[in-house]
């Protein structure tokens, strides 16, 4: 199953410009009783008028979840595939833990490309209020060592600690959240470099008709292993339960400055579907 899988990297990448004109007509169909809104790792308030959909989907109100999706980055000297899957498992409403584990190709134009399994990401995230207007979130990303070969990971294990906040925008019919996060090596192959890097987001999901939602996100990266230097980009998600509890969505970026940094990037485009049960 796995060799099938690095077979069809391409194609599956390929695949994603064919589902995303597909989803794009999906739009045009009328509306319908359900509004809803998702957001890929924050919190989202739910109202008091929202519908059914909504709570069933609402992240400050952990349930058990299924994510897969695909994402092929440009970077300024290489390029990378991802396929990501993912669980959220609840252990309650306010508490919930989260595992991925990446299959990832990496091209670099120098040498030849690596093909294998990255580091295994562990989170753990606890709702500390939540309010009809407002939630806040906090909890912390642990990532391991596991990567196959050295240029599909860091070397090390990072702890990441983040906090973030979902302040509802009822009459926009929609959610801001601003987020930070501080990643640290805690150990791992001494021989490589040490991993300390910053991330603030901005972002804003807006609930649309006939199931759809948008999703717009700024994110900024500061790498203080190396001098500090700072990258930026921005990714625009769209997405429509097909499902009351399976969506689907396509999600392309690019990045706006530090291109050519180690946390930046050219462009990407990410395709996948979440399931709640």
């Amino acid at each position: 199953m796995y060799s099938f899988i690095c077979r069809y990297w391409r194609s599956i990448i390929a695949f994603s410009f064919v589902f995303s004109g597909v989803f794009n007509l999906l739009l045009v169909r009328p509306a319908q009783a359900e509004d809803s809104a998702v957001s890929e790792a924050q919190a989202v308030p739910v109202p008091a008028t929202s519908v059914d959909i909504a709570k069933r989907i609402d992240p400050t109100d952990f349930k058990n979840r299924f994510d897969l999706r695909s994402e092929y980055v440009e970077y300024s000297n290489a390029t990378m595939q991802t396929i990501v899957p993912r669980v959220e498992y609840a252990m309650s409403k306010s508490l919930g833990f989260r595992v991925e584990l990446p299959l990832l190709r990496y091209d670099p134009a120098s040498s030849s490309d690596s093909t294998g399994i990255g580091n295994l990401l562990t989170r753990v995230a606890w709702r500390a209020m939540r309010t009809e207007a407002y939630a806040v979130v906090v909890g912390s990303d642990l990532s391991f060592d596991t990567a196959t070969s050295p240029t599909l990971g860091s070397g090390k294990h990072v702890l990441a600690p983040f906090a973030f906040a979902a302040i509802d925008l009822p009459q926009a019919k929609s959610v801001f959240f601003p987020y930070i996060q501080y990643g640290k090596a805690v150990g791992g192959d001494a021989a490589r470099d040490d991993v300390r890097l910053s991330n603030v987001r901005a972002s804003i999901l807006t609930r649309w008709p006939a199931k759809t939602y948008s999703f717009i996100e700024y994110s900024y990266w500061i790498d203080h292993q190396h001098a500090n230097r700072a990258s930026s980009q921005i990714k625009a998600e769209l997405g429509q339960f097909i499902l009351p509890k399976t969506g689907f969505y396509v999600r392309p970026g690019t990045g706006l400055t530090g291109t050519d940094g180690p946390l930046g990037m050219q462009w990407s485009l990410e395709f996948g579907m979440r399931h709640f049960f």
